[in-house]
């Protein structure tokens, strides 16, 4: 191993989020064990017609996913990563709101 990677890649595969654009239950099985579940997010080829039809139907289909995986590629995944499911902060509750003249 180099000196300037002192862990394992592994380690650094939780850095990122990847999407469940596969088209392939297996495919999607390991990326969920290798990624895990909460680093998968829901992936289309729009507006491209090269995937799925239906966005999501893979992830819906796939019996080794329990319905709180499903949720969590299919929506919660994102709504996370993009700080979706917060509360907004005082001070956007407290910012004045001005007419629209």
């Amino acid at each position: 191993m180099r000196k300037d990677c002192p862990r394992p890649p592994s380690e650094y595969a939780r850095r990122f989020h990847v999407d469940s654009a596969v088209f392939d239950p297996g495919a999607l099985r390991l990326l969920a064990d290798v990624m895990g579940v909460d680093r998968v997010m829901l992936g289309s080829d729009y507006p491209f017609p090269l995937g799925e039809q239906e966005p999501g139907a893979l992830v819906r289909s796939c019996q080794f996913l329990d319905c709180e995986q499903k949720g969590r590629i299919l929506q919660g995944n994102a709504k996370a990563f993009f700080r979706l499911d917060r509360e907004p902060a005082a001070a956007e509750k407290t910012f004045p709101v001005l007419p629209y003249n």
